[in-house]
């Protein structure tokens, strides 16, 4: 059987250059069709945009590339979607947090994730796992375990996650808070470096996309979940209990990933272009596609991805209030 990690590892090509090889039919014009992420090569997100635009141009729609856009937050890849004409050459891959989490710490935000973006899709939602590496000993194998390690070793008492003000970030404000234990928040730019430093022992543990990192890492535990973030187990990991229910107050956090158009984008643009993501979205391909990376397979409808912004923006302005995530520029 094929897993995420595995999947992740034969795609290490992707990461490095995120681009579509085949060309179709709609990409006969002159400029070229991109399709932006706000995120360094290396995460879970490049994978699934990349592996799904080559489906959706072998499916007949348009060709394009996935552009990893760093800077800002993800604030760079937003503003420029958004100052896209819209003509369909530009669009925006947003992992949720962009459009529903983020827009709750800038003090001041240079986009509206409803006004300034025409959802089109959501391609998949994956949860979070706090990992430890090989500096925290196989014997902790629950959060209670770890969190009594931690009393014994407190110079190693920092938590990894990817991107300032991120579901990976609020999730260490849980887990301090709720359990009354001190944890050092250290954010990455991406998850590269930072399941190197976790491998190294520069951090002894990190939250991440679940299943993130080397597939022979896992297979010798020197990469072990104590928990995911959602409330409920993960169907592929039975045996690995979600922090809810190891007493986390609050811990039911997952992130999707969604297509977007800028808002400019008229409807004789959108129309076909909905058409030919619906006929790869009912391909089998698709939801091989989705079992390989182990996402989850909830497809929503604009005004479906419209309202999930709304909700989720709201429950996480309560959580941003009551853990103290602190506001950046």
């Amino acid at each position: 059987m094929i897993t995420r990690r595995r999947f992740l590892a034969s795609s290490g090509a992707l990461l490095a250059t995120a681009s579509i090889g085949t060309r179709s039919s709609w990409a006969q014009d002159t400029g070229e069709r991109r399709m932006l992420f706000g995120y360094p090569p290396g995460a879970l997100g490049t994978v699934v945009g990349t592996r799904m635009l080559e489906l959706l141009a072998s499916n007949g729609g348009p060709s394009y590339r996935l552009d990893n856009v760093e800077g800002r937050n993800t604030r760079v890849a937003c503003e420029t979607v958004k100052a896209a004409p819209g003509d369909g050459m530009t669009l925006l891959q947003a992992q949720s947090t962009t459009m529903c989490l983020l827009p709750n710490v800038y003090k001041t935000a240079s986009y509206d994730p409803l006004k300034d973006f025409t959802p089109l899709t959501t391609v998949g939602e994956m949860t979070l796992s706090l990992t430890v590496g090989p500096a925290v000993p196989k014997s902790v194998t629950t959060l209670a375990h770890y969190f009594d390690w931690l009393t014994s070793n407190p110079d190693l008492n920092n938590v990894g996650f990817s991107i300032y003000g991120s579901e990976g970030h609020l999730s260490t404000l849980i887990l301090s808070r709720t359990k009354g234990v001190t944890i050092k928040p250290q954010p990455y730019k991406g998850s590269l470096m930072m399941i190197k430093d976790v491998l190294d022992g520069q951090v002894a543990a990190i939250i991440t996309a679940a299943g993130n990192g080397p597939p022979e890492n896992w297979a010798n535990g020197k990469l072990r979940s104590l928990g995911v973030t959602t409330a409920e187990r993960l169907s592929y990991w039975p045996n690995v209990p979600s922090l809810a229910e190891q007493g986390v107050e609050d811990m039911n956090l997952r992130a999707w990933y969604g297509w977007f158009a800028p808002s400019a984008t008229p409807a004789s643009v959108i129309a076909p272009l909905m058409e030919k993501i619906a006929i790869m979205q009912a391909s089998p391909a698709y939801t091989e596609l989705q079992r390989q990376l182990l996402i989850g397979q909830k497809k929503l409808d604009p005004e479906q991805i419209r309202q999930r912004i709304r909700t989720e923006t709201g429950q996480y302005a309560r959580l941003v209030e009551k853990y103290g995530l602190a506001r950046i520029d």
